[in-house]
């Protein structure tokens, strides 16, 4: 059994002259322009090869981006976890990726999908609603070696204890360390102190996540996966405040403290682990990266890189009150179907044409209100350019990844965090 880092959650699983490619994501300027790859990618896609399977977890580009599926070998079988609706599918059949068979594992389910391969998929934590609907986490049995991908899935407690009940032990595990969002980067209601403080506490709760998670799986081995990337462009400057460690490495001290740094496998971009002779190829010592080299590439390499909306201006005169009016509609059918209703007041500020509007998210109101007017707590502006604000009223970006290119501007008022108002805010088009 052999595994190769690529970069991100993009790597290769071999045994027994098969090849099985996980969430493929190699070309830059994903996201509208925006993600990089960081540590940077050592490897092309034109050094993959053909491959027999392809797992794709979710629909996020980088671990689904058709500027690397079209190159793949369109004879390989396709894993994905069975969803309603199923994102992956769409994204599948809208870009014409006819792959010669699609594998649809539902949650909980072991199946054969060729001789000594069974695969299965467990369901992210329920608690997670956004994750819930479109992430998956893959547990291979491939002869007997026992290897769980989590990739963005946070492990929660039920799964970990199907996993352990089912599989009785798992040989190598790859799991999440940190998280990407906007938060605390792009909350102009915090201080930059308080920016520095919150990210330390959102990458110590996902570190210690990691760290209990190896302490209660007990795998014979770990790497630290996906969420490595940096944002590109005139936001860049956002990057020193982002919720993620400059480098995977961030781990090793972490499990080093409570006696289980020897299960740890730190791979370099297109560096292999042999798991029957325990090497690595090439026999090269892990290559940590700093927060410093990090802003040295981006004051060399990517603060000049343009975003998508930044390529394009429309005039003054788009209606856009008209853009959130319809959109707030739909909204609140979606909310009224849902009954999902919050006290928070959202607000939507166009800083070109400086127009505000108030979406009060517990009745079907849309008010423009003056652009000075006090905003009424409790209540979550969201501020973009104008040009970023249309693109996204009218489905062209997602709410979630201009969240995650660091796009946005909020300003919460009080700082708490709803996650529903979030998921709420993702329906808000037209």
């Amino acid at each position: 059994m052999k595994f190769t880092n690529l970069g991100g959650a993009t790597a290769i699983l071999e045994h027994r002259g098969k090849r099985m490619l996980f969430d493929p994501w190699l070309d830059d300027g994903i996201f509208h322009g925006a993600w990089y790859h960081w540590p940077k990618m050592q490897v092309g896609i034109e050094d993959l090869g053909r491959f027999d399977y392809i797992y794709i977890s979710h629909i996020h580009e980088d671990h689904c981006s058709a500027g690397t599926i079209k190159h793949l070998n369109t004879d390989a079988e396709i894993i994905v976890m069975e969803k309603k609706p199923n994102f992956v599918l769409k994204f599948l059949k809208e870009n014409d990726f006819n792959f010669k068979k699609v594998h649809v594992i539902p949650a909980r389910t072991e199946i054969e999908i060729a001789p000594g391969l069974k695969v299965n998929m467990v369901e992210p934590d329920p608690a997670n609603e956004m994750a819930f609907v479109i992430d998956s986490a893959l547990v291979i049995r491939w002869d007997d070696f026992i290897l769980y991908n989590a990739n963005d899935c946070q492990p929660h407690a039920d799964g970990l204890k199907y996993i352990k009940d089912h599989y009785g032990r798992v040989d190598y595990a790859l799991l999440p360390y940190a998280g990407g969002s906007g938060y605390p980067s792009c909350y102009v209601n915090l201080s930059e102190a308080e920016k520095k403080s919150e990210q330390q506490r959102v990458m110590m709760t996902r570190l210690n996540t990691f760290v209990k998670t190896v302490q209660e799986l007990q795998p014979r081995h770990v790497t630290p996966f996906a969420d490595q990337y940096v944002v590109a462009g005139s936001r860049s400057h956002l990057n020193k405040y982002i919720s993620h460690p400059a480098s995977p490495g961030v781990v090793q001290d972490a499990l080093a403290a409570v006696g289980l740094k020897d299960r740890l496998v730190m791979l370099n971009s297109g560096q292999a682990y042999d798991f029957d002779k325990g090497v690595k190829t090439p026999d090269a010592p892990y290559q940590d990266v700093t927060e410093a080299d990090r802003e040295e590439y981006i004051a060399k390499v990517l603060k000049p890189k343009i975003y998508d909306h930044e390529k394009v201006t429309f005039f003054p005169s788009v209606p856009v009150d008209r853009l959130v009016k319809y959109a707030r509609d739909r909204l609140w059918a979606i909310q009224q179907r849902k009954s999902a209703f919050s006290d928070l007041n959202l607000y939507l500020d166009f800083p070109g044409v400086q127009r505000r509007f108030r979406l009060p998210l517990n009745a079907a109101d849309c008010v423009e209100v003056p652009w000075e007017q006090e905003l009424q707590q409790p209540f979550l502006r969201v501020s973009g350019t104008d040009t970023l604000m249309i693109m996204i009223l009218i489905g062209h970006i997602s709410w979630n990844i201009a969240d995650a290119a660091l796009f946005l501007d909020y300003e919460r008022r009080p700082n708490v965090y709803d996650p529903s108002v979030y998921v709420l805010l993702n329906y808000l088009r037209v």
